[in-house]
């Protein structure tokens, strides 16, 4: 016979032994009267046993899971087994004081003295549910869509992001298929897909190497980005799955890739089809100047002197030209660099007056990066200041130091600096602060900029009243997506 509330036939050491169990015990008879309850179920509950025994189990029930309950109980009688009660739904029960609490119920039938009872286990889940409430909270508070779906493929989660991304309301998705979401044509390939991955799940992003697509239910396709893991749950194992829209990541690298093509196809065109007349118009001033010999005015000699400074001054500017459409490619051979013996190079490599006073602080010893790049940048910098420092007792710095995942270089002078309304056009083609002959063709820091951002580093002007300081962050370590 099962134990009852306060039985002689009930051991003590059987009473003390259920109450001692963390999860709520009731036994009821066939027709819903209370059996026996342990300490457990009293403190769930609020009742003592005595108000409980042979009372109706419906009593713990809320009204509107009381009102079916006899013939769920029933069903139960007619094909006992071990089981969860509820599943799939949320089931509450109610205390004495009329409050709720989410509880799961395990339900297994007992034979005693001929007579058939049912065993419920009941644990109280508040604290679960809490938890599930502060992680649908964090899903929902996501910027990323993301969507939980199980072994078949059927949407169990979804958040307002990934709503707002494909266009649907939440309930055209639930419950549904996720291949709604692919175009047509990736829906017959994307079970065996989904298998694969079941067999063998890992934290990884998905259709790698390839383009994905996803299908807005306007029908237009969108370039996605997903990233997968398992998540174990009492439904079975989930697969989350981040989606990530990257439009406007492929339209800025179309862009940009189009630009680029643009510049280089434009820079070859116009190297070749301006070398050569430019070659010719060469060839004519030294015809001229042959022919006229010593006979030739003074004035008329130096005017075809001015020619000749004037074509190569061209004739660099369309080589400058090719080295900047050429700096938007990333230089791929990194190998360690000896920061020291790169900028004593470039010193060494430089016609340095003697009256100006060069300093070098070195506080890093190796990176790893492509050098010849990196030794352009600092070269371009270091004449540029030499080139255009004015004043009084001129000294110049080149300090290196770590920063982070970079190496942060400083090319600083003390010479007139440059004007503030002027600071934001020295990295542009062609723009110099100087109309003079020997001014350059304005490509240097532009061409220093360029080379810097495409890899992956920055460069930054500061300069008040007097003196310049550049700025260079230029990664220190091996980087994918330049080395790869």
């Amino acid at each position: 016979m099962p134990p009852q509330g306060d039985s002689p036939k009930q051991p003590g050491y059987i009473r003390e032994l259920l109450d001692a169990v963390p999860a709520g015990i009731i036994v009821t008879h066939q027709d819903g009267r209370i059996s026996y309850i342990n300490a457990e179920a009293e403190r769930l509950f609020g009742y003592s046993r005595a108000e409980l025994v042979e009372k109706s189990i419906d009593l713990l029930l809320p009204d509107r899971f009381s009102r079916n309950h006899a013939q769920l109980r029933q069903s139960y009688i007619d094909q006992p087994s071990t089981r969860y009660m509820g599943a799939g739904r949320d089931l509450y029960g109610k205390r004495k004081d009329n409050s709720e609490f989410p509880l799961e119920i395990g339900l297994r039938s007992l034979v005693a003295d001929g007579e058939q009872f049912i065993v419920a286990t009941i644990v109280n889940i508040t604290r679960r549910k809490q938890l599930e409430e502060r992680f649908s909270k964090v899903i929902d508070a996501s910027p990323y869509g993301q969507l939980l779906v199980d072994e078949h493929g059927i949407i169990q989660m979804i958040n307002p992001s990934l709503l707002r991304l494909f266009g649907y309301n939440r309930d055209e998705l639930l419950g549904k298929s996720m291949d709604v979401l692919l175009p047509e044509r990736y829906r017959d390939g994307h079970e065996k897909l989904r298998a694969g991955y079941i067999q063998k799940p890992s934290l990884r992003p998905m259709g790698l190497g390839r383009d994905l697509t996803g299908r807005h239910k306007s029908g237009t396709e969108i370039p996605i980005e997903i990233g997968l893991s398992q998540v174990e749950s009492d439904a079975g194992n989930l697969t989350l799955a981040v989606v990530t829209d990257i439009s406007e990541r492929k339209r800025l690298e179309l862009n940009l890739k189009q630009a680029n093509a643009h510049l280089e196809e434009f820079t070859y065109v116009a190297s070749h089809d301006l070398k050569s007349p430019l070659r010719g118009i060469s060839d004519l001033v030294e015809w001229i100047h042959e022919d006229l010999g010593d006979k030739a005015p003074e004035s008329v000699g130096k005017n075809i002197e001015r020619i000749r400074l004037r074509i190569g001054r061209m004739e660099r500017l369309i080589e400058d030209l090719l080295l900047y459409a050429r700096a938007g490619k990333r230089a791929k051979e990194s190998s360690v660099i000896d920061v020291a013996s790169l900028i004593g190079g470039i010193i060494e490599m430089q016609p340095i007056p003697a009256h100006f006073h060069i300093q070098q602080e070195i506080h890093i010893k190796e990176i790893i990066a492509a050098k010849i790049p990196l030794e352009t940048v600092l070269r371009n910098l270091f004449s540029n200041a030499l080139k255009h420092h004015t004043g009084v007792d001129p000294h110049i710095s080149i300090c290196a130091e770590a920063s982070g995942s970079y190496c942060l270089f400083k090319v600083v002078d003390n010479g007139p600096g440059i004007p503030k309304g002027a600071q934001e056009r020295v990295f542009r083609l062609f723009q110099t602060l100087s109309n003079s002959e020997s001014s350059g063709s304005g490509i240097g820091l532009a061409l220093a900029k360029r080379l810097t951002e495409s890899h992956g580093g920055q460069i930054e002007l500061i300069s008040e009243d007097t003196g310049c300081s550049f700025h260079v962050w230029w990664p220190r370590f091996a980087r994918k997506d330049i080395d790869e």
